[in-house]
């Protein structure tokens, strides 16, 4: 009689389990594009380009400051500064003004708290003193789902909040992201990041 309550179950559990594989790989394959997202805010009043990876960052924010001539362009400024969170963090300034964003534009804001978190923190800080309404947030492909999810989180509901992947200047491939060892260890990173600030701050990640 056990053989044919196996051949009963293994017919029971076969579609099961190819549709689980299927999911599995349908996940593993939009892995990476599913963690790129950009949302317009029209002309903004701030532009925030986030500290690190200025390489493909800052250019998105100076072409955004040039299309929007009146936004203020923020830049994020860690408290203890080093290679990998803020690697070009002095020469900033001069790289926007060559760029020919006069120095009235610029705000450089320092943080208290650390990462992503403390970024919005400190915008939100700005915002209050200079009431400003709208915030446009620069960042690497792969982390503008967590960086909107989260300045949506601190900044309220007072403030529309948009974001802008720095695609034109990022390596990152996100429809082939297993292909290459930057979207491999990026995308393996913000999926964590997501799930740390789903826990630690409440922040509602795919909501964003």
């Amino acid at each position: 009689m056990a053989r044919p309550r196996s051949a009963a179950w293994r017919r029971r559990i076969a579609p099961a389990a190819i549709v689980v594989a299927v999911a599995l790989a349908l996940a593993a394959r939009y892995a990476g594009a599913a963690l790129v997202v950009n949302e317009s805010v029209g002309p903004p009043d701030a532009i925030v380009s986030l500290a690190s990876h200025e390489w493909e960052r800052l250019p998105a924010a100076v072409a955004l400051a040039g299309r929007y001539p009146h936004a203020l362009v923020v830049l994020t400024h860690p408290k203890t500064v080093t290679k990998f969170n803020c690697h070009d963090c002095a020469n900033r300034p001069q790289l926007l003004a060559k760029a020919g964003i006069s120095a009235e534009r610029i705000r450089i804001i320092g943080l208290t708290l650390g990462g992503t978190y403390g970024e919005a923190v400190a915008t939100r800080d700005l915002v209050v003193a200079q009431h400003l309404k709208s915030v446009l947030v620069v960042t690497s492909p792969y982390h503008t789902r967590r960086s909107l999810a989260t300045f949506r989180k601190v900044l309220g509901g007072g403030v529309v909040v948009g974001v802008v992947a720095s695609s034109g200047t990022s390596p990152a491939r996100p429809d082939r992201w297993w292909a290459q060892g930057y979207d491999r260890a990026y995308v393996a990173y913000e999926w964590a990041a997501a799930l740390y600030y789903q826990v630690r701050f409440g922040v509602p990640i795919w909501r964003a």
